[in-house]
């Protein structure tokens, strides 16, 4: 004979039930977690719970860089560094911050960079003289009409460091970066390389880490050159995301 449980301990069952589910660490709440991290102003962006049971995830802008901090659902523990998914060997932290990365394009430093042609539309470039992509992105640059182009030399390599001085330091920095994409050997002059390093500085912030990587004239990051007609199908992304 089934036993028919009282309603009141059903009553009970669902109220832990939705009690459960309609947790949610608030804005207020996280606020005052992050109060006690930073000294600095910062802005709460996201929240939401984590892959793994039991944490909240916080995204927070602190200065100018974006943050993700774990809080445990209790609220005592914190934790705020790299979280690995040892079964699938990712970064799920640095994914994260990677998909959140969307720039102002009005503070990046034009004066480190090489320009390439006068259309209206811009875009910012981040490339390797060694990269081979890059000269392929490079080539369909040149047949594009509609693009200016700002190209920061982005070297990932010590050799690419030396060509990207041949670069930087030479009289016509467009012309010999070309020449550098189709194998001529330069030599390296002395000048100042300081505009260089601040590129890999600046990249280093933005997280790149290949080339090419095309930033748009809205602040969204593509990487990669994959598949012809890249610029094509890129002004085509911008134009219907500012419309």
């Amino acid at each position: 004979m089934k036993k028919i449980l009282p309603i009141s301990y059903l009553f009970l069952i669902l109220v832990l039930i939705f009690s459960e589910n309609s947790f949610a660490l608030t804005n207020d709440e996280a606020a005052n977690i992050l109060k006690e991290l930073f000294r600095k102003e910062f802005k709460i962006l996201e929240i939401k719970e984590t892959p793994f049971e039991g944490f909240w995830e916080v995204v927070a802008e602190v200065g100018q860089e974006k943050m993700v901090i774990y809080v445990n659902k209790d609220l005592r523990y914190i934790f705020h560094g790299q979280l690995l998914d040892r079964q699938t060997k990712r970064n799920l932290t640095h994914e994260r911050l990677k998909g959140l990365r969307k720039v102002d394009v009005s503070t990046f430093p034009l004066e480190n960079a090489i320009q390439m042609g006068e259309g209206k539309q811009r875009l910012y470039i981040f490339t390797d003289p060694e990269c081979y992509f890059c000269s392929q992105l490079h080539q369909e640059l040149k047949l594009t009409k509609e693009i200016q182009a700002f190209l920061f030399l982005y070297p990932l390599r010590p050799t690419s460091y030396e060509k990207a001085k041949s670069i930087w330091c030479s009289q016509n920095r467009l012309s010999t970066l070309e020449e550098v994409y189709q194998g001529k050997e330069l030599k390296s002059p002395s000048c100042d390389m300081r505009p260089i390093d601040k590129n890999i500085e600046f990249g280093r912030r933005l997280l790149i880490e290949s080339t090419p990587t095309i930033i748009l004239q809205n602040g969204k990051i593509i990487e990669g050159y994959a598949y012809p007609n890249t610029l094509e199908n890129i002004l085509k992304s911008s134009s219907s995301s500012n419309s």
